[in-house]
Order: structure tokens, then C-alpha cells, then sequence
């Protein structure tokens, strides 16, 4: 009986061993999986950050152009009223070149170029 009682006290100690060592694995694994979660979501935010970085950039990149956009479209518009004024400007000179001639009995050519011009 004695024999007996000291393989039942082992056995409850490799059982008790097993337990805890069945215990000390799935804590292993348990801090290990935290780890890899708190590991996972902070490579997570580090990704968001550096989306948001990159948005940022091409939206300062975008907001540039569109600047410079808008600073040539009223430079073309500065020029089309120049060039608009000159028109203006050139066919009135035309127009007192022509009462001039024509007050001074000239007769002029008819030129299909300058009608053009005139009628445009």
C-alpha cells in the first residue's frame, strides 16, 4: 500500500505539473497574442498616419496647381482685354484713315483681307 500511495502522489504531481504547464503555455501564448494585437494596431495607426501625410501633400500639390491656374486664366483674361483694347484701338485709326481718304477723294483698293479683318 505504500507503494501504492507514493505513485498516487506522483501521479497527482504530474498531473498538477501538467496543469501547469498547460497554464504557463496559454499564458505564453495569451501575453504573445497581445503583443502581436498591440504590435498589429500600431503598425495600424503608423499606416494611417502616413496615408494622411500623403492625402495632405497631394491635396497642397493640387491646391498649388489650381493657383497657378487661376493666376494664368486672369493673366489670359488681362491679355484678351488688351488685345481686345488694340482691335478697338486699330480699327478706329482704320476708320479715321478711311474718312480721311475718302474726305480727300482717295479711292482705296477693296481688299478682301481688310474687309475680313474689318468684319471680324
Amino acid at each position: 500500500m505504500h507503494g501504492q500511495s507514493g505513485s498516487d502522489k506522483q501521479e497527482k504531481k504530474f498531473i498538477a505539473s501538467a496543469y501547469q504547464l498547460r497554464a504557463a503555455v496559454a499564458t505564453a501564448v495569451g501575453v504573445a497574442a497581445a503583443r502581436a494585437k498591440m504590435l498589429a494596431d500600431q503598425e495600424e495607426r503608423e499606416m494611417e498616419l502616413l496615408m494622411a501625410s500623403v492625402i495632405e501633400t497631394q491635396l497642397r500639390k493640387m491646391q498649388y496647381k489650381i493657383k497657378h491656374f487661376e493666376e494664368l486664366d486672369s493673366l489670359m483674361d488681362q491679355e484678351y482685354t488688351a488685345i481686345q483694347q488694340m482691335k478697338g484701338s486699330l480699327m478706329n485709326e482704320w476708320i479715321k484713315v478711311l474718312e480721311h481718304a475718302f474726305r480727300a477723294g482717295v479711292s482705296l483698293p477693296r481688299d478682301e483681307l481688310l474687309t475680313k479683318l474689318l468684319l471680324n
